[in-house]
């Protein structure tokens, strides 16, 4: 299945202007099938990747709401 956003990875969920992504990288199992390794969250904003390498999805949106900062959380009422 291809997807639009290409190497972004999977979409998981909008915290104000950003956007969260899942990335899976893969590995093959004793019988040579491909099953998910592990997974990344990035956080992105527009096209710019603004963290990577965090590993549960509740750190993403905790960063997000952190880099969103005080001024915006009211406005996006979070």
């Amino acid at each position: 299945m291809a997807t639009k956003s290409g190497t972004k990875g999977r979409y998981i969920c909008k915290v104000g202007f950003y956007d969260v992504y899942a990335k899976d990288s893969m590995k093959k199992d004793s019988k040579g099938k491909e099953v998910v390794g592990s997974t990344d969250y990035l956080v992105y904003h527009a096209k710019k990747m603004v963290e990577k390498g965090l590993k549960t999805k509740d750190l993403a949106v905790a960063k997000a709401l952190d880099l969103l900062g005080d001024k915006y959380r009211g406005i996006y009422s979070l």
